[in-house]
């Protein structure tokens, strides 16, 4: 175990999640969640959804979390972050601003999901996976300040 306290990073619930989610930073997690009862929710829903702990993959063969932290919201043209895999998990957080962000491609109808800081951290986990390899978002209007978000994906 790392230590004793409860809260926070480097706790002994860091040394429990880091098996659902190998490789994440330990304080990315707690970011993400904003706290240690929703990441272990979040590791007790993949546990019961069947999702294997002990793949026996190689972090080289298949990608298993993707982070990009303080990415720019400056305009209401959208924007995209991508990764190289599907994700099941997706978390938006960090944004001070109202956004805009979406999973289906600009053909899709009724795609956008509309965001307030009071949303933030929002996760998006559907029975059987997301199935996301990408994220589009931007301002919501013209007037709102620009902001950053940060994305956590998850296999």
């Amino acid at each position: 175990m790392s230590g004793y306290g409860l809260i926070g990073t480097d706790t002994p619930i860091d040394d429990l999640l880091e098996q659902y989610f190998p490789g994440a930073p330990r304080n990315v997690l707690y970011e993400a969640f904003e706290d240690e009862t929703n990441a272990l929710l979040a590791a007790l829903l993949m546990e019961m959804r069947g999702d294997d702990i002990d793949q026996n993959v190689s972090g080289d063969s298949e990608a298993v979390y993707y982070s990009e932290p303080g990415v720019p919201v400056d305009d209401t043209d959208e924007e995209t972050v991508s990764w190289d895999f599907a994700a099941d998990t997706v978390v938006v957080y960090g944004f001070d601003s109202p956004i805009v962000v979406a999973f289906k491609s600009a053909k899709k109808a009724d795609r956008f999901i509309p965001l307030t800081p009071s949303d933030a951290p929002f996760s998006l986990s559907p029975p059987g996976g997301l199935g996301a390899s990408k994220l589009w978002y931007r301002k919501m209007t013209e007037g709102d300040a620009s902001t950053s978000l940060n994305v956590l994906a998850l296999k």
